[in-house]
């Protein structure tokens, strides 16, 4: 996502959007998580220390000639298709509004099309999409998806075959992330091994491991300091669709479908009411400021021998606040 900054009038229309969406266009009560997650998305993502009440709660009949900015209109559909998830229903309805302010606004977005096949339960549907974008994005250093990405995904499914683990495992790959045991103990490079190491985590390399690829995934945990907790997750999720272009609207809506409403959108535990909204939108901002998107062709390795304030430092990572520390230890969400 991008970082966005509004006019009275643009905050405005949006939050009524949000409103509306979440209403129904007023046919359905505002439920209390609804209500927080609004509020919540004013004061984080559309930086807005006073709630905003809508001046009604259908879209506004202005929306496209307020909100006139290319980015903020895209940011904006964005905010808006998380909504239908927040009741834990995904209702059409609420999907219905969401595309009509689409419409308004100009805005094609897969993230709607994600909405509408969750809405009618096409999980599956969904989570092959999900499958492909990711394997490009996430699993391949290139943003293609390779064939050496598919066969790792078959490595991984596969039942253990000692012979034949033997010839896929990159022993190579292997002693190169071993080796960050070596540099010192306040870089990146040391945390990254240090995090294999401590949660018994398979390096790149060793059987049953992830693509080499997914490292990206422990380093949003170690420059956001979430933990791997469910809740640590959820955390780490919304930070990263925060973070990443490519994969944003994929990673805010499946860790809302599948960690707070309770569908099986991915391989991998469900769980619900994990949605806490003050720190997930938080924590989608956080990402958001982030000035470098890990999913769009960066290289670890370029950092490994940073020491870690550094690159946090160099990616404008927005400091935890002591509260936020003590929220997230409450609930064994703040990495240790």
């Amino acid at each position: 996502m991008q970082v966005i900054h509004l006019n009275e009038q643009q905050c405005a229309a949006i939050v009524q959007a949000m409103h509306a969406v979440a209403t129904a266009e007023g046919t359905v009560a505002l439920l209390p998580e609804e209500r927080d997650s609004i509020i919540a998305i004013q004061r984080h993502l559309l930086h807005r220390q006073k709630a905003v009440e809508p001046a009604a709660q259908v879209l506004p009949a202005d929306l496209a000639e307020v909100v006139d900015d290319p980015a903020m209109r895209r940011e904006a559909v964005r905010i808006l298709i998380m909504l239908p998830i927040i009741d834990r229903q995904v209702l059409m309805v609420k999907v219905g509004v969401v595309e009509k302010a689409a419409a308004l606004l100009g805005i094609e977005e897969h993230g709607l099309a994600m909405l509408r096949k969750a809405a009618s339960r096409q999980f599956k549907r969904m989570a092959f999409g999900i499958m492909m974008r990711s394997v490009a994005h996430y699993w391949s250093p290139t943003g293609k998806a390779r064939l050496s990405d598919w066969l790792d995904m078959l490595r991984i499914a596969m039942p253990s075959i000692p012979g034949l683990w033997e010839v896929m495992t990159d022993k190579g790959l292997l002693v190169k992330y071993r080796g960050l045991a070596q540099r010192p103990p306040d870089t990146l490079g040391y945390a990254l091994y240090q995090f294999y190491l401590d949660r018994g985590f398979p390096m790149p390399g060793e059987p049953k491991s992830f693509p080499e690829g997914w490292t990206k995934h422990e380093i949003y945990h170690i420059i956001s300091e979430y933990e791997t907790s469910m809740q640590g997750e959820v955390l780490n999720a919304a930070f990263s669709g925060g973070n990443t272009e490519h994969l944003c609207m994929d990673l805010l809506l499946t860790v809302l479908l599948q960690s707070h409403a309770g569908f099986q959108v991915m391989p991998g535990p469900t769980s619900r009411d994990e949605l806490k909204p003050d720190a997930f939108f938080r924590a989608v901002a956080r990402g958001a400021a982030t000035n470098v998107d890990l999913l769009a062709g960066w290289d670890p390795w370029s950092v490994v021998d940073l020491p870690l304030a550094e690159c946090r430092r160099r990616f404008a990572v927005p400091p935890l606040a002591a509260e936020e520390r003590a929220m997230l230890a409450s609930c064994n969400a703040l990495l240790a």
